[in-house]
């Protein structure tokens, strides 16, 4: 998955642990802003964007706030996934994956071109896999199709189609297990991670579509013109139950000695459909005046998001009892009787975007950056159980970044950095009186963030060590809790980050790799700075790569990881998840220039750890996953 691919980023934490059907990622304790190709993914509830890692070519990372660039966006940073394009040399390749809980997976990659003289050239890139859940009786089937096309209209014109598909069926992941007979003892017993309390009914059916273009001109050496657009088309189905154990054994905030001995079961259904637009275009001019080396750039974008989905009422349907150590299977009715309400969420937005960047006499980068956005959202529900708080929110807002960077021929970059985000926030529910939900917008969340560091590039390195300390602000934010009883959204009047991340990669010899990185962050809530629960203050993470080159076996590569979580807090006072550290491996081996295989193992020694907890909720790590592709290329 996405979120694993990040494991070994500074400031990355995915706080809801081994979900195999959802990517959950957080920096600098924060939500992140995922784009494909630049263009943004939208979020409402469960419906989110399925990422299909087969796809991709690369994940680039911003970290921190970043809405002088694309606008509405979560402060945590912005992730974009490039995927894979025609190339201009012909390139082909099928691979067969397979490991831990039945993972098998086949799938082909082709790029050729269309026409003897190259100008117009195509990829087609395929998958299908199936896998279980570390949950009993939980799996996952999906198709993956990409096909693209290039045709290079002039030397100076290149035009690309994008299009893919991807299809998920199975039973959805449900590992919310109660904090009693996880981090403590129930009745002398813990739960085994395993367990799921799934019922048969449970079910997932996604259909998910994008096409779009790429268009790129260069009217000369100096100025390039680039446009994009992207339209998708989600429909999805989720019947899931689940357990939410809080209620059972606490009586405000204490614990109490006797826990019930059975759990309350939930039932969650959502049906809909989740349509975007997206289109971008901006001209870049760059050219060399004397002693400075300039870059501008200035451009808009214009994104179209709604979402309508019946759903069951905000509390979930009640579907019995059940033993948390031998959870019981039974088949409950047609979850179709039940009367799902209506909810709709519409959101358009129109930004313009400008910036500058020089180098002067290749001694001192500026940088400045600047962006308008008009936002518009309504929302709202046709449930007699709701009342509609706020369902339009109209927003205008400017942002803005600006920064210094020192240069020198030793490598030695001090710099300083100001940014901010906006993020307009989504239909939010509260929990409220007499059986009744509020549900409604808030007004935008504002972060600002003060960056500093030093980036080492010396000469005698071959690699380098990124220093960064960090100060975020959010005004307006909204924080996880717990009212009358019910997991609801509720507004803080500020949130606060400092942290400092490390980063070293360096090939210390001829064929020897190192990659090091440590975070601090100290993130609070509200103005009496109460610890933010789920976010570790401490985070490291190590690997090593080495290739036996030396040893006349220059196609086996090994590595080994080491992964460091410290430990973190819920809202609940024996709710302290204790720190982990698990150990990572992979091997390579390219036996020709057609055949290779790869292989990898995470937290080898299998261990059994809650990642995070809150409310009474705890969240089991991943245990062991083992891996193995090979790949036949020409």
């Amino acid at each position: 998955k996405l979120d694993d691919s990040m494991r070994y980023t500074p400031g990355f934490f995915s706080q809801y642990g081994a979900d195999y059907d959802t990517d959950w990622m957080k920096m600098r304790g924060f939500s992140v802003t995922t784009l494909i190709d630049g263009h943004r993914q939208f979020s409402e509830g469960f419906f989110q964007t399925s990422v299909e890692p087969f796809g991709l070519e690369s994940v680039e990372i911003i970290q921190g706030p970043s809405s002088s660039l694309f606008g509405d966006s979560q402060p945590g940073g912005v992730v974009n996934l490039v995927t894979k394009k025609p190339t201009k040399t012909p390139q082909h390749s099928v691979s067969i994956s397979g490991g831990s809980n039945k993972y098998v997976q086949g799938g082909f990659d082709f790029a050729d071109n269309a026409t003897e003289d190259g100008t117009k050239r195509y990829r087609i890139v395929a998958m299908v896999n199936r896998e279980d859940s570390f949950l009993d009786g939980v799996d996952k089937h999906r198709v993956y199709l990409a096909p693209s096309f290039t045709i290079d209209v002039s030397d100076r014109t290149s035009l690309t189609f994008l299009a893919n598909y991807l299809k998920e069926k199975g039973k959805p992941n449900s590992a919310f297990f109660p904090t009693m007979g996880t981090l403590h003892a129930r009745n002398g017993q813990y739960i085994s991670p395993s367990t799921s309390y799934a019922l048969p009914t449970d079910d997932l059916d996604k259909d998910q579509v994008n096409f779009g273009w790429e268009l790129s001109h260069e009217f000369n050496d100096n100025l390039k013109y680039k446009q994009s657009a992207n339209f998708s088309y989600t429909d999805m189905y989720l019947n899931v139950a689940s357990v939410y154990g809080s209620g059972d054994y606490f009586v405000g905030n204490t614990p109490t000695l006797d826990p019930k001995p059975m759990l309350s079961r939930n039932v969650l259904i959502n049906d809909g459909i989740e349509k975007a637009v997206t289109f971008d275009n901006n001209l870049t001019y760059t050219n060399t005046s004397g002693l400075f080396d300039n870059l501008f750039q200035l451009g808009f974008d214009y994104q179209w998001f709604k979402n309508s989905w019946g759903a069951n009422t905000p509390s979930g349907l009640d579907w019995g009892t059940v033993d948390p150590f031998n959870p019981s299977i039974f088949t409950p009715g047609d979850a179709s009787a039940y009367e799902l309400a209506d909810y709709w969420r519409n959101k358009w937005q129109f930004g313009i975007y400008g910036q500058a960047q020089t180098i002067v006499n290749e001694f001192l980068l500026l940088k400045v950056g600047a962006r308008w956005d008009k936002v518009s959202i309504d929302s709202g529900s046709d449930d007699s159980r709701i009342i509609i708080t706020k369902d339009q929110l109209d927003d205008t807002h400017f942002s803005w970044n600006a920064g210094i960077m020192l240069l020198n021929d030793y490598g030695i970059s001090p710099y300083v950095n100001y940014s901010e985000a906006f993020f307009a926030n989504a239909s939010l529910a509260y929990a409220g009186f007499d059986n009744k939900y509020l549900y409604g917008l808030t007004e935008p969340t504002n972060t600002k963030q003060i960056e500093y560091g030093l980036k080492l590039t010396p000469n005698w390195l071959d690699g380098f060590v990124n220093i960064a300390f960090f100060n975020l602000k959010q005004d307006n934010a909204m924080t996880p809790s717990l009212v009358n009883g019910a997991p609801a959204w509720t507004p803080v009047s500020v949130q606060k980050a400092n942290g400092i991340e490390v980063q070293a990669r360096a090939s210390v010899f001829k064929h020897l790799t190192f990659d090091v990185s440590y975070t601090y962050l100290d993130k609070t809530d509200g103005d009496d700075e109460v610890r933010t629960v789920m976010t570790p203050k401490h985070m490291a993470s190590g690997w090593v790569s080495y290739n036996f080159a030396d040893l006349g076996l220059s196609g086996l590569t090994l590595g080994a990881g080491v992964r460091y979580i410290g430990s973190s807090v819920g809202h609940y006072v024996n709710e302290q998840v204790p720190d982990v550290t698990l150990w990572d491996a992979a091997v390579s081996y390219v036996f020709d220039k057609h055949w290779r295989i790869q292989g990898t193992i995470t937290n080898i020694a299998d261990k059994e750890y809650v990642q995070a907890a809150d409310y009474g909720t705890a969240y089991y790590g991943e245990g062991r996953v083992a891996r193995a592709t090979l790949t036949y290329a020409w």
